[in-house]
């Protein structure tokens, strides 16, 4: 008898919930066969190829592929030297998801990788997955960005991660809107980068900013739901905007397309969507929906490793 074909998805533990809703939404055909530790495998309708998989737009998955098989470490480590000939595969990753830590292998070439994972106390899994460069490590709150010493704040990271997997059309010069800015994390990331920063905040950002960069920051000591594109005149024209502020995501969303539509030389967003203020998976539809009306043509979504509760959304007006 055929083996039905199996996928792996590897996520953070607390989004494992999002994904199983994800896939019953939007890949119903599959089929959910077990879930633990952030490892999560479904039964699928046919063969797939770890290229064509990769293009699989999950919202709640860091890392997937095709499920060679699961069993003992003694029965993976004896068929981990056949798949690596089969596959042609540039490294192995070693994922720990009891202990969260492993051996990384190479992340910066792309091609097939075998991901070698202990998904449970005594059971592991062989699978395999085609890589590009940025691609995540699965470790729930292990962010793959380095933390400046200096840098005010863990945006620091959530932005460089941003940056790292979705790798905006970013020009050299560039000017960034950075709303909620305070104390001063993404803004330091930005300034760091050589990029020029207008933040908004009624709070002052952290003295390193100044201290760190005596040119190239502007502050607009304003509320983010007060914010309109009069305040902004006398600035440098915005070409992105980062919003990462503490509130119901969705309904901020709106009100941030309003203001970029004015902004006529604004080129995208970077935006945190709180999954712990109420999200509901419909909101995906909505957002996309959203996106269209304001004239944005590339929607991408997906998990930030170091921030279970939400995840990053960019939009972008070319492709």
């Amino acid at each position: 008898m055929r083996k039905e074909p199996e996928a792996y998805f590897i996520t953070l533990i607390h989004t494992m919930g999002f994904l199983k809703e994800e896939m019953a939404r939007f890949y119903s055909h599959w089929h959910f066969k077990s879930g633990a530790h952030g490892f999560v495998t479904y039964t699928l309708d046919k063969e797939h190829q770890p290229e064509a998989f990769r293009e699989l737009p999950t919202v709640f998955a860091l890392s997937k592929g095709i499920l060679i098989m699961r069993g003992s470490l003694a029965e993976c480590e004896a068929k981990l030297p056949e798949l690596e000939k089969k596959y042609n595969a540039i490294t192995v990753h070693r994922w720990d998801l009891i202990s969260e830590e492993g051996d990384m292998g190479d992340r910066k070439n792309r091609g097939h990788v075998i991901d070698f994972v202990r998904v449970d106390q005594e059971e592991f899994a062989l699978g395999v997955r085609f890589q590009i460069r940025g691609d995540f490590a699965p470790y729930n709150g292990v962010s793959p960005i380095p933390r400046e010493e200096r840098a005010p704040s863990n945006a620091y990271q959530k932005l460089g991660e941003a940056f790292k997997h979705f790798r905006p059309l970013v020009a050299h010069d560039d000017v960034f809107l950075d709303i909620g800015c305070s104390p001063g994390g993404s803004t330091y990331y930005l300034l760091k980068k050589g990029y020029r920063v207008i933040g908004v905040d009624p709070q002052q950002v952290d003295a390193k900013i100044r201290e760190d960069f005596s040119e190239g920051f502007l502050q607009l000591k304003q509320k983010y739901d007060d914010l309109k594109s009069k305040h902004l005149k006398g600035f440098p024209p915005v070409n992105w905007v980062v919003f990462d502020v503490d509130t119901n995501s969705l309904e901020a969303l709106e009100s941030l397309l309003k203001l970029v539509s004015k902004l006529d030389e604004c080129n995208g967003i970077i935006m945190t969507i709180k999954m712990d203020k109420g999200f509901q998976m419909s909101e995906l539809d909505e957002i996309d929906r959203l996106a269209l009306n304001y004239d944005f043509v590339e929607v991408r979504k997906g998990l930030l490793p170091s921030h279970e509760k939400e995840f990053c959304l960019v939009l972008t007006k070319t492709e």
